[in-house]
């Protein structure tokens, strides 16, 4: 635990510009009333939650600040005095409060046990839609544009795949199945079928089907392989959370599109956060997930990319 005075933080380059800003017009008789608060003690309880699976958390903190809440393992995010946190699976896990106060900020974390997993969350949860209660296997929807890309989610202004494409020229593109299962370790395997659909910046770059072997070899993380998965609730553009597949190559649609731009010659980043904009259950007998990214990881010159997968 390591605690910063206010005074630290001022000297930091990140406020320099804001400082000079606040400070252009000011004599330094205007600066002598201004008073540090102190220096904040952040800590807090563990009360249980009203079953066996949730927690509520209250900060103690005896100055007056404002608390942040973070699950470590599973990236959960609160803020205020008092937050609750449900877990699905069972095992221990890393809460960390952070408090922010006139004079400075403090951090401090605990663990807490979780001995039972949780019997409902496979049908009341974003994982519970995305895995099933055992595993689920999703596919690119069979239709026109169910990959494209705009200035916005769901938007294909920009581009988006023919319907022929569905059997025609990139069939190896709707065959590739994502599975995930509905465990503890979050466990998402990608089976492309060991086919890819060739582009100016994958395989022989002909822009048509090839197999797996034609694949240079840095870029064979990109084929099929087991990897991991999470499921960040309430987050993203749609505030219907996030899906974070984990490992070097892990990734849904388009290998290239990550979140901090495309990687064309080989994976360089092991993980890829897609926002989930829609999920519905389809009155045919099936789900629909509908995930997108932005590409360029900047709000203000936004590539949005964006991927409806159906289930099996």
């Amino acid at each position: 635990m390591k605690r910063y005075h206010i005074s630290d933080l001022l000297a930091g380059c990140f406020v320099v510009g804001l400082l000079a800003m606040m400070l252009a017009n000011c004599r330094p008789d205007d600066l002598k009333d201004i008073k540090l608060g102190s220096l904040p003690k952040a800590q807090f309880q563990i009360l249980g939650g009203g079953d066996q699976n949730t927690i509520t958390l209250v900060n103690t903190t005896t100055t007056p600040s404002i608390p942040y809440w973070t699950v470590v393992e599973t990236q959960q995010t609160a803020e205020g005095d008092s937050a609750h946190f449900r877990f699905t699976f069972a095992g221990t896990y890393t809460i960390k409060l952070i408090v922010v106060a006139h004079g400075g900020i403090d951090s401090t974390q605990q663990t807490v046990t979780i001995n039972h997993n949780d019997s409902t969350a496979c049908v009341n949860s974003v994982q519970g839609f995305i895995a099933g209660c055992t595993h689920k296997t999703w596919k690119f929807y069979p239709e026109a544009y169910a990959y494209k890309v705009g200035p916005n989610p769901d938007d294909g202004s920009w581009w988006g795949n023919p319907a022929s494409d569905v059997t025609g020229a990139r069939v190896c593109d709707f065959n590739d199945e994502y599975t995930f299962y509905f465990d503890a370790q979050g466990t998402f395997v990608y089976d492309n079928k060991g086919d890819f659909y060739t582009e100016d910046y994958l395989g022989k770059a002909n822009w048509s089907c090839d197999v797996n072997a034609d694949l240079p070899p840095a870029q064979q993380p990109w084929a099929s392989g087991t990897f991991r998965y999470q499921v960040i609730e309430g987050t993203g553009v749609a505030k219907k959370g996030q899906l974070k597949v984990i490992g070097l190559g892990a990734h849904i649609g388009l290998a290239k599109v990550t979140n901090q731009g495309e990687t064309k010659t080989a994976p360089t980043v092991n993980s890829v956060t897609y926002d989930i904009i829609d999920m519905y259950h389809d009155p045919s007998g099936f789900d629909v997930l509908k995930l997108a990214i932005n590409s360029t990881g900047d709000p203000n010159n936004p590539v949005w990319w964006t991927y409806t997968l159906r289930s099996y």
